[in-house]
């Protein structure tokens, strides 16, 4: 009997090890190459690929923030209305909800019957001298160092804050509608574990819930919270963007920053010789001033330095992570599968093809 050490050993397990992620690049390229004369091979191969998609995608993107949720989960779309007007009234200032309301939807803050979306949450107590800020991921830590000086509204799924499970299976779930209602939080209470809230879909004034309740109904909006205060001054301002520094943006869109960087660049020149048809190159004077009608960037942006694409780039590379952290994707369409009976693009996620309702077969996905 020979004895070839070189030899891989053989596993009837092999296919299970390979859609787990187990076998080695050598094991791995062999089952590939199998698979290219074995159907039933394939198809599995096929089929594993397609049913990780979707979890594959949301590893990558992780936890999406709900901007376009829609706070409404009081019968008529009126919470996050309510709970401005509620502030307004704590504040001394005396409201008409009827007329709020006119305005809300005049300005299409609010959509009538639904609600309003969470990034246009405070939208009303910012036209009435309020300075708001809107932030996700917070923490009940933030939120309590928070209410020490401001009043705080925050979004959560009203089912869950009342000890109800959602009806995943009811035809009127909508993950997305998933954090679907405002309250104001007014307290709280670390030695019982309790928050009091102003919650307007009850009668009563205040409600208390369990700290337990609270988080598990607030982490349905990503704990997403609005954070309001009266000025000190005209212009104050703190800004609190949207933390995407754990969101990667891949190789794959490397060529697309430095294009729409490039694209961004041309549009400002454009409009700098539209308003002065005589400008031109001309490098800062000795005081570091321009020339006057010249301007030193001025140039082809391939000619900019480094250090002065940075702005740009930064702010591409920040918008397009926080595209991905609201959910969207970035697709090249010529890269994707197609319908077969029609040609529209598919993903792999697809039973049926959206544009001519025909049912999808593992081999479109091949």
């Amino acid at each position: 009997m020979s004895n070839n050490n070189n030899s891989e050993p053989r596993s009837d397990n092999r296919m299970e090890r390979f859609l787990n992620g187990q076998t080695s690049p050598t094991e791995t390229l062999r089952i590939l190459e199998e698979a290219a004369f074995d159907p039933e091979m394939e198809k599995i191969a096929v089929m594993h690929r397609r049913l990780h998609y979707t979890e594959d995608l949301l590893n990558d993107y992780g936890h999406f923030i709900p901007a376009g949720s829609l706070a409404a989960d009081d019968g008529q779309g009126l919470c996050d209305l309510q709970c401005e007007a509620y502030i307004l009234r704590k504040e001394g200032i005396t409201i008409d909800e009827d007329l709020l309301a006119e305005e809300s939807k005049n300005n299409y803050w609010l959509r009538e019957g639904a609600g309003t979306p969470l990034y246009k949450m405070g939208k009303l107590l910012e036209k009435k001298g309020f300075l708001v800020n809107r932030c996700v991921g917070a923490s009940m830590e933030k939120l309590q160092e928070d209410l020490k000086d401001h009043s705080i509204i925050v979004v959560v799924n009203g089912d869950i804050l009342l000890g109800k499970e959602p009806d995943f299976l009811s035809e009127d779930f909508n993950m997305e509608d998933n954090p679907n209602h405002a309250i104001v939080v007014i307290s709280v209470d670390e030695k019982n574990q309790t928050i009091r809230v102003f919650n307007p879909a009850i009668k009563d004034e205040y409600v208390d819930y369990s700290f337990d309740a609270f988080k598990a109904a607030w982490g349905e909006s990503g704990n997403y919270e609005v954070i309001v205060r009266k000025k000190r001054f005209p212009e104050e301002y703190n800004p609190q963007p949207y933390d995407v520094s754990h969101i990667q943006i891949g190789e794959d869109l490397e060529d697309l920053v430095e294009l729409i960087c490039e694209n961004a660049h041309d549009v400002w020149g454009k409009e700098k010789r539209t308003r002065n048809p005589e400008i031109g190159y001309a490098p800062l004077d000795s005081e570091g001033k321009e020339t006057p009608g010249k301007n030193h960037f001025y140039v082809p942006y391939e000619m900019l330095s480094d250090d002065d694409k940075k702005p740009d780039r930064d702010m591409v590379v920040n918008t397009l992570k926080l595209v991905k952290r609201l959910g969207y994707r970035f697709v090249n369409i010529k890269g994707m599968f197609k319908c077969p009976h029609c040609g529209t693009a598919i993903e792999p996620s697809d039973n049926f093809c959206r544009n001519c309702g025909e049912e999808l077969t593992w081999e479109t996905f091949r």
